[in-house]
């Protein structure tokens, strides 16, 4: 039986074996069909539903699609493990907890924060341009190299980091 149900699309958790190389690579091998020397773990929904429904790209083609897990907590422990630290990887987002400085010039923002994984400097595209308000007092702020911040409840943060959010309330 093929690893992957009769529409080619969802992996059945127990005939999927995720490993890593020595360089750090997800490798992914369907039991009875072939495997990929090189795979990316995606979300299908990052924001609603972190913990469900993974899609395995195949890096090495393209980013092709070659299915996606719907229940990851069925994959046998090491499977879940590379997948959980792949998923980390991909989706580097710290929480911001603070906004020391901010400056806005010639269309780009200029961050200094703290942020749950320690201090960070970065450089977004432009403050209004870029936060994404994901209701609830939640924003999100891409920076140009394509990792994401988080703000959890932006009326949470303390005044003067509230100043610094001011534009784009």
């Amino acid at each position: 039986m093929d690893a992957r149900q009769d529409n080619g699309e969802f992996l059945q958790p127990s005939r999927v074996k995720l490993t890593t190389d020595g360089s750090g690579r997800v490798r992914l091998t369907l039991d009875g069909d072939c495997s990929y020397l090189e795979v990316t773990a995606v979300r299908a929904f990052p924001f609603s539903d972190t913990e469900r429904h993974i899609g395995l790209l195949d890096a090495n083609g393209g980013s092709k699609m070659i299915g996606l897990i719907t229940n990851p907590t069925k994959l046998d422990a090491s499977s879940r493990q590379v997948l959980l630290d792949a998923l980390a990887d991909h989706y580097f987002m710290p929480t911001i907890t603070r906004i020391c400085a901010m400056k806005e010039q010639y269309g780009a923002a200029y961050f200094d924060v703290e942020t749950d994984r320690g201090n960070r400097h970065f450089v977004s595209k432009g403050l209004r341009d870029g936060t994404r308000d994901l209701g609830n007092g939640e924003l999100l702020i891409p920076d140009v190299d394509g990792n994401r911040y988080r703000i959890a409840d932006w009326r949470r943060l303390d005044a003067q980091s509230r100043k610094f959010l001011m534009p784009i309330l």
